[in-house]
């Protein structure tokens, strides 16, 4: 069986400084297309847009808040993220879910050529 889907949240703390969350999303049996039997799903998000970044290893940038709160999956490639004095490896397959729109916020060095997936929320 396939075990939980996790995700990390990146946010701003209460006293503003960029934090990360480890958590998962849950699943309950749904009928999602019927006919076909249930499945299992996690509980909708809503959704304003859906983009596709490509970066270039070595590419970096300095600590800045996100532009809008957003999932955003890597596909492709991996990079490490820098938020206040902790940094996370995030590789294909990783989800991330950056919150961290106020404060100092976060950097991001590319290491390995990827394309991510971004979708607005």
């Amino acid at each position: 069986m396939i075990g939980p889907v996790k995700y990390v949240r990146l946010y701003a703390g209460d006293d503003g400084q960029a934090r990360f969350e480890d958590l998962e999303f849950t699943f309950a049996p749904r009928d999602f297309a019927p006919p076909a039997p249930p499945v299992n799903v996690s509980e909708p998000v809503e959704a304003s847009a859906f983009m596709m970044l490509r970066l270039p290893a070595g590419w970096r940038d300095a600590a800045h808040p996100a532009p809008a709160r957003q999932f955003m999956i890597i596909v492709a490639g991996s990079a490490e993220v820098a938020a206040g004095d902790e940094t996370r490896l995030l590789s294909t397959g990783d989800v991330i879910l950056v919150e961290d729109t106020t404060g100092p916020g976060h950097g991001t060095t590319v290491l390995e050529d990827a394309v991510v997936a971004v979708v607005r929320v």
